[in-house]
């Protein structure tokens, strides 16, 4: 076995933890949404939090370490015409984990504070606060994560076609 083919496979393995950490994630939150008890919700959120953890943030580590070393290896166009390739997939994908990569500190990360101080004044009451079941429907966040789910689709067609 080559050391390609080794590094190729633990991209591939680390895109499918990433990638299904992300929907995981997703549909955990979702249901979580529907939750009829504090103590219920916690716990949807409690899960999507260890997703988030065990599978997404070290997912996508992983995914850039082995991405960035393959495309060294393979003297690939990291970025396609201003290094002077015709190849401009790469340069597009990594324009687009860094577009996701922004929403972390932009949007996730202050919104998640806000949500965390929420669900711990909802649970010191024992119920689903107002304020905290309207956070749950922050557009902004619904907007993020959407385009989230949709950056890492196209980053998979990307990748598999090579279109340009």
């Amino acid at each position: 076995m080559s050391w390609y083919l080794l590094l190729r496979f633990l991209h591939i393995l680390s895109s499918i933890v990433f990638i299904g950490g992300i929907f995981a994630r997703q549909a955990v939150r979702s249901r979580g949404k529907k939750a009829t008890s504090i103590r219920e919700l916690e716990a949807y959120f409690s899960a999507a939090g260890q997703i988030e953890k065990l599978m997404v943030i070290p997912g996508n580590m992983a995914v850039i370490v082995f991405g960035v070393i393959l495309a060294i290896m393979m003297k690939a166009p990291i970025f396609g015409f201003l290094q002077g390739a015709s190849q401009n997939w790469l340069l597009v994908t990594n324009l687009m984990l860094v577009a996701g990569g922004l929403m972390v500190p932009l949007v996730f990360l202050p919104r998640g504070k806000i949500f965390d101080r929420l669900m711990q004044d909802a649970l010191g009451r024992d119920e689903i606060t107002s304020e905290l079941r309207s956070h749950l429907d922050d557009a902004v966040v619904k907007r993020a994560h959407f385009l989230e789910m949709f950056l890492v689709v196209v980053i998979v067609i990307l990748m598999v076609f090579k279109p340009f």
